[in-house]
């Protein structure tokens, strides 16, 4: 019998033409995502050809080690979650502008 658990990590894979911008503000990023989503874990990935090239890429972790050390995956996280990630993840300000600082 599996261990039902939900995702609680995330890799963020920007747009090619912000990867840039994103890898110099990553730190930040993850912190913004990881308050905006408390309970969840944002980590930046890099460029991947995955998605399309204008919108952020929001990959689930969906595998996990139970306590016995035998792997198991996760109940997939709901649709309207991820996009509500990749919104909060275009609504990050880049240049870090303290007016709109997350």
């Amino acid at each position: 019998m599996a261990i039902e658990r939900e995702v609680l990590s995330f890799i963020i894979v920007p747009p090619f033409e912000q990867r840039a911008a994103v890898i110099a503000a990553k730190e930040r990023f993850e912190d913004y995502l990881s308050r905006r989503f408390p309970g969840y874990d944002f980590k930046v990935g890099p460029f991947a050809p995955v998605g399309d090239d204008e919108a952020f890429c929001v990959l689930p972790v969906m595998n996990y080690q139970g306590p016995d050390g035998k792997s198991y995956m996760c109940d997939p996280p709901k649709r309207w979650f991820l996009l509500e990630i990749a919104d909060a993840c275009a609504a990050f300000d880049l240049k870090g502008k303290r007016s709109y600082a997350a």
